[in-house]
């Protein structure tokens, strides 16, 4: 028996097999790239934000600790993780300010003349650490380390005399 030309048409189920094979592998890996683009967009969103809110508190901690009184000395209390600082501001004001980690809620909070602490941190992130130390010397200064989402933010401000 030979196979007849004329009434073989279209594609054998051999082929059609194939092809159904070959589009899911290729509808496969399209939708492994785009999950891994969207979670990698993603991902960079998360760092961006932690890296902006971190710049954020080094400058808010930049500014407290610009023109602090050098006649006082900043008290740093709290235990190893949770340091709180209170500087006198000598912006002719003498005004106090304190800031604090606010361990409930992992946000790190500021006040001004004695007023209410405001979070200076958003819900975005978590603050893990704020330390406060004092370098010896001269110039004195003080250095400030926030650890935010596992990240380190180290800020050193020297006084001027």
């Amino acid at each position: 028996m030979t196979r007849n030309n004329k009434n073989s048409r279209g594609f054998t189920l051999m082929e059609v097999l194939l092809y159904i094979a070959l589009f899911t592998l290729l509808m496969g890996s399209a939708f492994i790239i785009a999950y891994q683009l969207i979670q990698g967009a993603s991902n960079l969103e998360v760092k961006n934000t932690v890296q902006e809110e971190g710049n954020f508190v080094l400058r808010k901690i930049n500014w407290a600790l610009t023109g602090i009184d050098p006649a006082s000395t900043p008290s740093i209390s709290g235990p190893a993780c949770e340091k709180a600082i209170s500087v006198v501001r000598s912006d002719g004001s003498m005004s106090p300010v304190d800031i604090r980690l606010n361990t409930v809620d992992g946000k790190i909070e500021m006040r001004e003349n004695g007023g209410s602490y405001s979070p200076i941190t958003t819900e975005n992130i978590s603050v893990d650490c704020l330390t406060f130390t004092l370098i010896a010397g001269a110039p004195a200064g003080i250095t400030a380390t926030a650890r935010i989402n596992g990240l380190d933010f180290i800020i050193a401000k020297y006084q001027r005399k």
